[in-house]
């Protein structure tokens, strides 16, 4: 076993090809990390006897404290984790090599996947190989974080994924039914996307300029890194006003034809030719449907007379990956949530990577926490919905160079387990 240096294009060669591959194991990640948080980036390679490579990592470094420094291989290295000898030859010499060049330990967060759950948390199914693969791990050194609920570690443990379809019709059916529901409700509201094929991303910050939550130094050194790639992209989500209000008035002049008669039903009192009983609970929740057209009706009209040309009213930020695609962020204006912005995105998101044969999408994490009381839980069955599976990865590692000093290390930036 020999450990080399791989250029940009030979680690990405060897990335994309791999069964673990993901975007954080890209030199499109390495050159965020370097401008975000000032990581120095290095491309390692696991060359065997026979000169073929068994392994890579991106790896990124920062100095912690007296020169000596630790390691990060995002989303962990690229090796056969099920090949036992592999990983413990890969690991012995790593650490053969780091020791000499002072480092304390290298962390990694690898997506082996543990086990897929439903939706209120039980085992679907079990990786088999996971035990066997910790044993491995910590015979060689490696303190796990533990099997954890939150975000207590750098990547997400808990993340929700979905197979993909070329055929939109396929992908649609598929979905749950309050799913479905919400998409087509999005479309009668006369929402609709679109890529931003000129990337702007002035006027993606001009948009979510209301979102507390954004770091724009992170988004803009995201966007740059990968934009070189061609694998980051932007999608509006679009509300064309002058449908919206045709539609709100033809769905309640409907809904209105639809309440008359249930009302001559009941009043008719004719149980012969008529179920009475449903005829009046119709009547309820026609009703209902009534008073929501008629809202929709005034709101039309007055964001017609107001954006006469449209308005935006979601955005989605993706980046891709060898076989897949990651919904990185979303965000809507509140005063449209009620459209269900965020659904229509994800689905028309779907359809758009599906015809160009990706075989997956990331539809982003969720915690660990499946108690249906829990204030997370409305965000995770609204991504269950979407005939996704939700996948447990088996955590975050530290691969300990030098006990003495990963004791130091945990007591001076006072990190629990």
């Amino acid at each position: 076993m020999k450990i080399i240096t791989l250029s940009r294009e030979e680690f990405e060669n060897f990335s994309n090809k791999n069964k673990y591959n993901t975007f954080y194991q890209s030199p499109a990640y390495g050159d965020f990390k370097k401008e975000y948080e000032g990581f120095n980036v290095h491309y390692l390679g696991f060359e065997a006897v026979n000169g073929n490579l068994v392994g890579a990592s991106l790896m990124i470094y920062k100095t912690l404290f007296w020169g000596y420094k630790y390691a990060y291989a995002p989303r962990g290295i690229l090796m056969d984790y099920d090949n036992i000898s592999l990983v413990t030859e890969i690991t012995k010499e790593l650490k053969a090599l780091l020791k000499k060049q002072k480092f304390i330990f290298v962390k990694m967060d690898p997506p082996i996947i543990a086990s897929e759950r439903d939706k209120d948390g039980n085992i679907i199914k079990f990786n088999d190989s996971v035990n066997k693969i910790l044993k491995c791990l910590k015979d060689n050194d490696y303190e796990h974080i533990g099997f954890n609920l939150y975000n207590e570690s750098i990547l997400p443990r808990w993340n929700v994924s979905a197979k993909l379809n070329n055929d939109g019709r396929i992908l649609f059916n598929n979905f749950s039914n309050d799913v479905k529901e919400k998409i087509s409700y999005a479309n009668n509201m006369a929402l609709s996307v679109t890529q931003d094929v000129t990337n702007n991303l002035d006027n993606f910050f001009e948009f979510i300029k209301n979102d507390t939550k954004v770091n724009k130094k992170f988004f803009i050194a995201l966007y740059n890194s990968f934009i070189k790639t061609g694998k980051v992209k932007i999608f509006y989500s679009f509300l064309d006003t002058a449908k919206y209000t045709n539609n709100a008035n033809k769905f309640y002049a409907s809904e209105e034809e639809k309440n008359k008669a249930l009302a001559g039903i009941i009043q008719s009192g004719d149980s012969i030719n008529y179920n009475i009983p449903k005829a009046i609970n119709d009547k309820v929740e026609s009703d209902k449907m009534l008073s929501k057209y008629k809202k929709d009706v005034v709101n039309s009209t007055n964001l017609l007379k107001k954006y006469p040309d449209g308005i935006k009213c979601g955005v989605a930020m993706t980046i891709e990956e060898a076989s897949g695609v990651n919904i990185i962020y979303t965000y809507e204006d509140s005063n449209y949530a009620s459209h269900n912005v965020i659904t229509l995105l994800n689905y028309e998101i779907m359809k758009y990577f599906g015809k160009l044969n990706y075989k997956y999408i990331n539809l982003g994490s969720i915690t660990g926490n499946f108690n249906s009381n829990s204030k997370y839980y409305p965000l995770l069955l609204n991504k269950i919905g979407f005939n996704s599976s939700i996948l447990e990865y088996i955590g975050e590692f530290d691969m300990i160079i030098s006990p003495k000093l990963y004791k130091i290390y945990k007591r001076k930036y006072n990190i629990k387990r």
